[in-house]
């Protein structure tokens, strides 16, 4: 972690993690987690932009962890199926308990980009956080605003040394354009669908019309959000549900998308009215 976030971070880390917590139990099933999992997750060292594969509940492996994208592609271009991103509130531990939903779909193990408590997630925040802005049109182009200023292939030098890196989206990014050959499966939450987006259109630019396999092979999943991502992408399932307004405020609903009966926002299976992603992936979802 950079001194500036440590300096930030570190004394108020029991309230963080008090936070964290609740955010996270809220939205993601936990109850997914063994007790020695969670309790390994850490603000500090699982930091925004840091990466944590999940293996499913059935294989008793270990989680592993990475502290940066870099080396993880490193040590696992080839072994990368699926990816998913978190939303909003979530840190490392929300982002394992949508990885291990996932997991256990598909019986493999998911590369999960954690969203953390960097400076950028502070300055969101302090924003009002994205849900709360007034109009979806609005929400989307301050979004992809924000960060095109925040990210690393569009800053220059001076940029780099002034602004907050949204750490999540970049290592997003970055997997894509290292284009994983086994890459099968990007699946988002709330914001994540949006960080989803955002990275996708960067991928398609970059190729400037030039094809690419993902475009016809490559399955992306979205709960809790509408997005519209480039139409270069032909396997895109988004589900929202019946009664989220939370999600729905913000959503693109023009956009094709199916809801889902007596579902809000959150994932979490323990309370009532939760978006029950493995029914729907298994149902909607195939990879091979």
């Amino acid at each position: 972690m950079n001194t500036l976030d440590t300096t930030l971070v570190k004394p108020f880390i029991p309230t963080i993690k008090q936070r964290n917590s609740f955010f996270d139990a809220l939205f993601y099933d936990i109850g997914n987690l063994t007790n020695e999992e969670i309790s390994d997750f850490s603000p500090l060292l699982d930091r925004e932009g840091s990466i944590i594969v999940i293996p499913p509940q059935s294989s008793n492996k270990k989680i592993s962890r990475y502290p940066n994208v870099s080396s993880f592609l490193e040590s696992e271009l080839d072994n990368i199926r699926i990816v998913a991103i978190a939303g909003v509130g979530s840190t490392a531990l929300g982002t394992a308990a949508l990885a291990r939903n996932i997991a256990n779909v598909y019986e493999i193990d998911v590369v999960g980009i954690v969203s953390g408590y960097g400076v950028s997630d502070l300055i969101t925040e302090a924003l009002g956080g994205w849900f709360f802005y007034s109009a979806t049109d609005a929400i989307r182009h301050e979004i992809r605003e924000a960060l095109n200023r925040f990210s690393v292939d569009n800053q220059t030098e001076s940029e780099r040394n002034l602004l907050p890196i949204a750490q999540d989206v970049n290592a997003l990014i970055k997997i894509l354009n290292a284009s994983p050959p086994n890459l099968s499966l990007l699946v988002g939450h709330s914001k994540g669908d949006f960080l989803l987006d955002f990275a996708l259109e960067n991928f398609v630019k970059k190729l400037n019309g030039t094809s690419h396999p993902y475009f016809e092979n490559l399955q992306i999943a979205t709960f809790g959000a509408v997005a519209d991502f480039p139409p270069e992408f032909k396997n895109v399932h988004q589900f929202l549900g019946a009664i989220d307004w939370f999600g729905g405020i913000n959503s693109r609903l023009d956009v094709h998308h199916i809801k889902v009966p007596n579902a809000w926002h959150h994932l979490n299976s323990v309370f009532p009215f939760y978006l029950p992603i493995e029914k729907t992936l298994k149902q909607y979802v195939k990879i091979t």
